[in-house]
């Protein structure tokens, strides 16, 4: 008779810790739904945004869209050079 004390006291005990494992993870898995969604909501906001700003292209939106390309510009240029000489360097090798 004790080791059926024993069993269901463990069998209670081991129920009891998965419902409060469970209960502890389920607002971090909430949040992080809530996360990728509100994310997704965001990118649809910003395509839509993107889409009309190009088609209302006033000369200050201009001026920003071109300072913004030329800095990246700037950033990218000196690695994009390096990528095509490696290129040139390779395809001359393989000749």
């Amino acid at each position: 008779m004790n080791f059926y004390k024993k069993t269901a006291f463990l069998f209670i005990l081991m129920v009891l810790f998965i419902i409060i494992t469970i209960r502890l993870v389920e607002p971090l898995i909430d949040r992080q739904i809530s996360n990728f969604i509100s994310d997704k909501k965001l990118s649809e906001k910003l395509k839509k945004e993107l889409k009309n700003s190009v088609n209302n292209f006033t000369p200050e939106k201009r001026i920003f869209y071109k300072e913004i390309i030329k800095d990246g510009y700037k950033k990218w240029k000196p690695l994009i050079d390096e990528a095509i000489n490696e290129a040139n360097i390779e395809l001359e090798n393989k000749n």
